[in-house]
């Protein structure tokens, strides 16, 4: 298994050397890595960015990892660096892997930013944040809570122990069930190998240890399938409230059959149109103002200096009643 996932990032960085070779170098090349490569979240970041990328002018090339494995996307983040783009973008599977890296394309003159999932106490030098962690974490949990009740159990299944985003999720769940809800019991946190087969496992797992557990939280979108099709196969539709941080494609199928509640979340393609525009402003050396007007985007952006975030706006709920008039 390993030494097939070894070809396949091998052959993700040829691709990607194919593809730095054909940039021109009078425009600025923006690169990103995300976690994963190919799920629905990231298609549809990219073609936010693909879209910015021509408004603006942009070079722009997407490629991350087949699986959620920081050793792989480390090596694409190098790539990217080794090629010479203008600003490479990153949402890190493991931080503490990606801190040097970070540092030496600095000290190369490579733009470095986060999105997605941020890198604190690197060298990076924005976040372009999607929601503030404290915001998706309460919502989550308060939608949850309203279907639920406050002195229900409820289970969490997030992806990589190592992602800080998705561990800033689950922290902001816990503080908000020691404050408001303190007759909330989680029963279990578990963490997936960023398959949706490991969530159904944890996910019937919870069900079958807690006869009467009453919900269950998805902290990534490749948990919200697997969490989807568990409560299908227990025939539990209905019964248990489910819930997760998933494109609404992702989920559409599950919560049209009502074997996933509700989803809290962004536009993705919004936040891949501002990574695209907050790159090229940074290349071309220009400061961000305290509520930029991004031209193309709908959408309230703010500028949190002391914090170095670029913040696209508040979460979004999806639910049964509005989830089809989204496509992503």
């Amino acid at each position: 298994m390993k030494s097939i996932l070894k070809s396949a990032a091998l052959g993700l960085l040829a691709t990607s050397a194919i593809v730095g070779a054909a940039f021109s170098q009078d425009t600025v090349r923006v690169a990103f890595v995300p976690q994963i490569q190919g799920i629905p979240y990231y298609v549809a970041m990219e073609e936010g960015a693909n879209r910015a990328a021509e408004a603006f002018g942009v070079e722009y090339i997407q490629q991350g990892p087949t699986s959620t494995n920081a050793a792989d996307q480390l090596r694409i983040f190098e790539s990217f660096v080794s090629q010479g783009v203008d600003v490479v973008g990153v949402s890190p599977v493991d931080v503490e892997t990606l801190k040097p890296a970070i540092a030496s394309a600095r000290a190369q003159g490579i733009h470095v930013i986060t999105s997605d999932a941020d890198a604190a106490g690197s060298e990076r030098e924005f976040y372009v944040a999607q929601a503030m962690d404290q915001d998706l974490g309460y919502t989550i949990l308060d939608e949850m809570v309203s279907r639920t009740g406050p002195d229900a159990k409820i289970a969490i299944i997030s992806d990589a122990p190592t992602i800080a985003s998705l561990n800033a999720w689950i922290a902001a769940i816990q503080e908000r069930a020691e404050t408001e809800y303190p007759d909330l019991e989680i029963v279990s946190v578990d963490h997936t190998d960023g398959t949706a087969s490991r969530a159904f496992q944890f996910a019937t797992d919870a069900m079958t240890r807690n006869p009467d557990l009453a919900g269950i939280i998805g902290i990534a979108s490749t948990t919200c399938p697997g969490i989807g099709q568990a409560v299908e196969a227990a025939g539990r539709q209905g019964q248990i409230v489910t819930a997760g941080f998933c494109s609404p494609n992702t989920v559409k199928d599950y919560v049209l059959s009502d074997a996933m509640t509700y989803s809290v979340l962004w536009n993705p393609a919004d936040l891949g149109y501002l990574t695209v525009w907050a790159g090229k402003q940074v290349a071309d050396g220009v400061a961000f103002e305290a509520e930029p007007a991004v031209e193309g985007l709908e959408a309230n952006v703010r500028w949190l200096e002391d914090e170095k975030i670029l913040l696209l706006g508040d979460p979004m709920v999806f639910t049964k009643e509005n989830i089809e008039q989204f496509d992503f």
